[in-house]
């Protein structure tokens, strides 16, 4: 019989589970982890700061649909990664952070960093467990995984005490659990389908909400089917962007608010109605739509309004089922309504493109989001980590596939930025990834640009440098005056200068005319990049997009 430690242990279980990346930063209570992951063949990836890897399981998570994993030390370790677990939580990401704690038999007695650290997680996650002995580890992982990967996807935190990663025991008094996740996707009992389907088919103006759980759910190509065949616009949110290609003839974009306030029946896929949906109310939606809902998590259901019809059930499945169930010929009936919605897309499209075509320096964020769209092919990532930088971007870059583009989520987290561009690549080692940050974002978690060069994970980051906390920074000179305005201006700082000291390579771009072969010489390339554009400040506030982030 083969003796294991419990760091071996914990290895073996991610082994099984399909994790090939473990993201951490070192200490003492963590290392048996490391000794395991090596004999099991797993990369420890070791970023800058707890945060910035918990903010990579989580990435790692999105882009595979499976489990994504942080492990950090005891007591500042596990607080510092807090932040990350949370994001996760909102954006629905099964990470499994684990933690070290101080030896069992020392505790309450003022260990090295030991504090209560299972309750301070048990709000922010699907489950929060503490292991007692070193042959439970398995058992205690398998359950986390289990928990994080069923129903609603979401983090888990397993504390486990050093001396028992330390510890010893018999492989057969551990054995790892086999064929403890099961996610048999489930679709609608025949009465629930049928209400369905009349609601929908006997719409004058429906509209598809296609969320997060789009994507979580692999519905892409059942969602692209239901816009081919019954010709309804669709509109994506959160991680359901791109779910249907940017380009698609059903899909709205430029002109959410007009669908979004005229429709008679909104289907939300998997999509919480919170902030970014106007919590599902007027004036963002009409005052008598009514609304169905499909999602893995039964809290959604009936959440800030009543709904016509509420279902837990798999997003792919419904889809398919819906697509038999509606009655022919409902693509020619909805054609009024799906045309009226696409001249007012290709009126704000056009918008869009006249606010870009300016050559104006400093540069606006316009033409900047123009120019990174021109440069966005089907195979690229695109990662976004800011405030008026992002938004801006995000009306222009083209989405061609479900998972192309990876932001913060509704927790509205900066910092997200260096650590998903670094596990997209990890993952991805054949596409470009495309890092679009703000300059306060950047920030944050800027200097995991040294983590790329360090594990020859080239990316290329466009930092919009205006100077400030635009979105933030915009709404205070609105309301408070420029006089009093504090906390929100930051230095023009040469970020692609540190770049270049962190061992990448870095450009200043202060004219328009320079982007496009900045951004195609440093995509073209191997190395890390930062693309440091200098940005008018008032421009994107000229143009009357203020948005308080509250």
């Amino acid at each position: 019989m083969a003796e294991l430690s419990g760091g071996d242990l914990v290895a073996r279980v991610l082994a099984q589970a399909g994790v090939g990346h473990v993201f951490t930063l070192c200490g003492g209570h963590i290392l048996p982890i490391y000794d395991g992951c090596l004999r099991e063949g797993i990369r420890v990836i070791d970023l800058r700061h707890e945060q910035a890897a918990a903010h990579a399981a989580d990435a790692s998570a999105r882009l595979t649909r499976n489990l994504g994993v942080a492990v950090v030390t005891a007591g500042p370790g596990v607080t510092d990664a807090v932040t990350g677990v949370a994001n996760a939580y909102s954006a629905r990401s099964p990470l499994l952070l684990i933690g070290g704690a101080a030896p069992l038999g020392l505790r309450g007695l003022g260990a090295l960093q030991e504090m209560e650290q299972v309750a301070l997680l048990r709000p922010i996650t699907k489950g929060s467990w503490s292991v007692a002995e070193t042959r439970q580890i398995p058992e205690t992982l398998t359950t986390a995984i289990r928990t994080a990967l069923s129903g609603r996807p979401g983090p888990v935190f397993v504390e486990i005490p050093v001396d028992l990663l330390l510890g010893q025991v018999e492989d057969r008094l551990a054995p790892i659990p086999t064929g403890y996740v099961h996610r048999t996707p489930a679709g609608l009992a025949a009465p629930a389908l049928a209400e369905l389907a009349r609601l929908v088919g006997e719409a004058e103006r429906p509209l598809v909400i296609a969320g997060s759980g789009v994507y979580w759910d692999g519905a892409s190509a059942s969602l692209t089917a239901l816009a081919e065949r019954a010709g309804i616009p669709i509109l994506m949110n959160g991680a359901g962007r791109g779910t249907l290609p940017s380009d698609h003839r059903c899909a709205v974009a430029s002109a959410r608010g007009f669908a979004l306030g005229q429709a008679d029946v909104v289907l939300v896929l998997g999509a919480p109605l919170d902030f970014r949906l106007g919590y599902g109310r007027p004036p963002t939606f009409a005052e008598n739509v009514k609304v169905a809902m499909v999602d893995a998590d039964p809290s959604e259901l009936g959440r800030n309004r009543a709904l016509a019809v509420g279902v837990v059930a798999d997003i792919d499945v419904v889809l398919r089922q819906l697509l038999d169930a509606l009655p022919r010929g409902v693509a020619e009936r909805f054609r009024p309504w799906r045309e009226a919605v696409a001249t007012r897309e290709v009126d704000g499209r056009r918008a869009l493109a006249s606010l870009a075509e300016a050559d104006d320096v400093p540069i606006s964020h316009y033409r900047l989001a123009a120019e990174i769209a021109r440069v966005v092919t089907p195979e690229t990532i695109v990662v976004g980590d800011g405030g008026d930088v992002v938004g801006c971007a995000a009306k222009y870059v083209p989405l061609h596939r479900a998972g192309q583009w990876l932001d913060p989520g509704p927790f509205g987290c900066l910092g997200v930025g260096p650590p998903f561009a670094l596990a997209a690549k990890l993952l991805n080692p054949g596409r470009r990834v495309l890092l679009i940050a703000g300059d306060g974002a950047f920030g944050l978690n800027g200097m995991d640009m040294e983590t790329a060069v360090r594990f020859a994970a080239p990316f290329v980051c466009v930092v919009g440098n205006d100077g400030g906390w635009g979105q933030i920074r915009n709404p205070q000179l609105q309301f408070f005056g420029a006089e009093r305005a504090v906390a929100t201006s930051l230095p023009t700082a040469r970020y692609d200068l540190m770049v270049e000291a962190l061992g990448g390579r870095g450009a200043l771009v202060t004219k328009p005319t320079d982007l496009g072969p900045a951004l195609e010489r440093a995509l073209a390339s191997d190395d890390v990049w930062c693309i440091n554009v200098v940005l008018d400040p008032a421009a994107y506030r000229r143009t009357g997009q203020v948005s308080m982030a509250i």
